[in-house]
């Protein structure tokens, strides 16, 4: 009997004190209540320790504010990139998920909150009981108000004095960069160039871009650029379209760039236009991510095509600005043969992305 009573106490000293810990994890963490970017909002607990990022421009920068070892895993086709094992070794080790995954796999795995790069997707892991958040290429109506989204986004969930410093310090860079640039093109005067942007992550030919609620058309219109986008009825207009539209600049991203701009120069029709006839098509630089999406690197971004389209005003020192980005936010240190590649849609080796 005695021994059957000091059996109950221990047990109940064990019940109470799991209890205590529960009760003191959540007076640590608390609960927050946040909402995403189309406006719809969840109550999650603060410092989740297993998070998805599906939604692309997410994983980048959750890595350089110093929450690597909270991502779980990322959309599969960032891996795809050779980069991003160069600049974050640790991510041969993380989980590769489907654009639509399902959330027995969320689940399964035991994730907190996934990022989500549309609603639809967002909606349906909520309505199976997965903490999902739509953070999205796209603002409504255009990406203006969205640029430090998930920059101020991080810092609401994540309690971290650390996390909060790099999150506002890359904010301050990215405010830098942009009021480097256009107050130095205000001092000439220059008349709004029109810009067609090709996005070069799948291989859709010249007629495929971003439209006017896109980050790259906030880019380049803070620029002073007229960015076709905004014109057409789609992100895949047609050749006539582009043609009746004449840029006098060509960007290209991706990794597809480098055959997109022998497609362009090759063309007959396109070789009529003003940017290919004065040699106006430039390209855009591939890291872990694309320059031209929110990542680590936008402000690199900003001086970058300042560079390319007015070198006569410009002149910054972009792959010395890579080097020690990466090395920042990756701890990574990049080779001079390494930040070419990067500038000329290449892998280390000097191939093609693509």
């Amino acid at each position: 009997m005695k021994r059957t009573r000091l059996f109950t106490v221990a047990l109940l000293s064990v019940s109470l004190g799991l209890m205590l810990a529960s009760c003191g994890k959540e007076r640590v963490n608390g609960l927050v209540t946040v909402t995403d970017m189309l406006g719809d909002s969840i109550t999650i607990e603060k410092n989740p320790d297993k998070v998805a990022c599906v939604s692309r421009t997410t994983y980048d920068l959750l890595v350089a504010f110093g929450l690597g070892d909270k991502v779980d895993g990322a959309y599969k086709t960032i891996y795809d990139n050779p980069w991003t094992e160069v600049f974050y070794p640790q991510s041969k080790d993380e989980y590769r998920y489907a654009y639509q995954e399902s959330y027995e796999t969320f689940i399964t795995r035991g994730v907190d909150l996934v990022f989500a790069p549309e609603k639809y997707i967002s909606d349906g892991l909520k309505d199976h009981g997965v903490n999902a958040l739509c953070v999205s290429l796209y603002g409504n109506p255009t990406f203006d108000n969205y640029v430090f989204y998930f920059a101020d986004l991080v810092t609401q969930i994540w309690d971290s004095k650390e996390v909060k410093e790099k999150a506002e310090a890359w904010k301050n860079k990215v405010s830098t960069a942009i009021s480097d640039v256009t107050i130095e093109l205000k001092k000439h005067n220059e008349s709004e160039k029109k810009i067609m942007y090709v996005r070069g992550d799948k291989n859709k030919g010249i007629g495929y871009t971003d439209t006017k609620s896109s980050f790259t058309e906030y880019a380049f219109r803070s620029l002073g650029f007229d960015f076709a986008g905004k014109h057409f009825e789609s992100n895949q207009p047609s050749q006539e379209a582009i043609c009746e539209y004449n840029p006098d600049v060509f960007v290209i991203g991706g990794i597809y760039q480098n055959k997109l701009v022998d497609t362009l120069k090759k063309d007959s029709v396109y070789a009529n236009l003003d940017a290919v006839k004065n040699n106006k098509v430039y390209t855009i630089p591939v890291g872990l991510t694309m320059f031209e999406q929110l990542s680590a690197v936008t402000p690199i971004f900003f001086y970058d095509m300042a560079n390319k389209i007015y070198p006569e005003y410009f002149n910054y020192d972009v792959n010395q600005m890579i080097k020690d980005t990466v090395k920042e936010y990756f701890g990574t240190d990049l080779t001079d043969n390494d930040v070419e590649n990067i500038m000329h849609g290449k892998d280390k080796n000097g191939n093609n992305l693509a």
